[in-house]
């Protein structure tokens, strides 16, 4: 079973992308590990028993800053490692216990890093935790569905690239609406269109944040994306309920 930690005081450079550069990089905690296998999900069980007020825009806003590193896969996931998620409880402790801010908590973790500061790391699980990659069958699986539901969506572009490892784990939740829409009526040509078009506004959002991103606003670029994603969501739900009611 893998490991996280408990910490008590200290700091991090912001890590370059892959566990392999994190772990040559002296990432601490030194002794946990920094294979990127958690989920944000993962990390909002393992962490909000301590921190109940702990959220994903949170955890957005401590990667905006460099104090958390998560690797990000290719449809823009973030997957966290048990080094990532003590670096996390770090954070929120120094905040709670001892009010320090960012930059001071930045400052800490990179001598952490450095190994000019040392921190008491107490193990403790992570419980068992889902692998980044599923092939067709696993997704089945975990989806509860039949493989030739696995089969529509990757056909229709839904799970995005497969590589040699399968698909990304995430894509079992839009297995899981994809069944639902099929089992409603649904057909895979229709899916596949559904898919171009959330590509498209997808597109649209990336655009929108543009230029806070060229600003270096990461945390403000990803706002407007989010915001302009859930603009169109609701849109498009409230056409499609108007065109249902006429």
């Amino acid at each position: 079973m893998p490991f996280a930690a408990h910490a008590a005081s200290s700091p991090e450079p912001r890590a370059r992308q892959g566990a392999d550069a994190r772990a040559a990089e002296g990432t601490w905690p030194h002794q946990l590990s920094h294979e990127p296998l958690l989920r944000v999900s993962d990390v909002l069980r393992l962490v909000q028993p301590e921190f109940p007020t702990l959220t994903p825009s949170k955890l957005r806003f401590l990667d905006s800053h460099g104090l958390v590193s998560p690797v990000r896969t290719p449809s823009g996931y973030r997957q966290y490692s048990p080094a990532d998620v003590e670096r996390v409880r770090f954070v929120l402790r120094q905040q709670r216990d001892h009010y320090r801010p960012l930059a001071v908590i930045a400052e800490r973790l990179e001598a952490l890093d450095a190994g000019t500061m040392h921190e008491a790391v107490s193990p403790r699980p992570t419980e068992d935790a889902t692998p980044a990659y599923l092939d067709r069958d696993q997704l089945a699986r975990a989806a509860g569905v039949d493989r030739s539901v696995v089969d529509a969506c990757a056909d229709s572009g839904l799970l995005g690239q497969e590589s040699t490892s399968g698909f990304e784990s995430e894509g079992v939740h839009a297995i899981v609406a994809a069944r639902g829409y099929l089992e409603a009526g649904g057909d895979v040509r229709t899916l596949r269109a559904l898919v171009r078009a959330a590509d498209r506004e997808a597109e649209l959002a990336h655009a929108v944040a543009g230029p806070r991103r060229a600003r270096g606003d990461a945390e403000g670029a990803e706002g407007a994306a989010t915001a302009m994603a859930d603009a169109s969501v609701a849109l498009f739900a409230a056409a499609l309920r108007r065109a249902s009611l006429s």
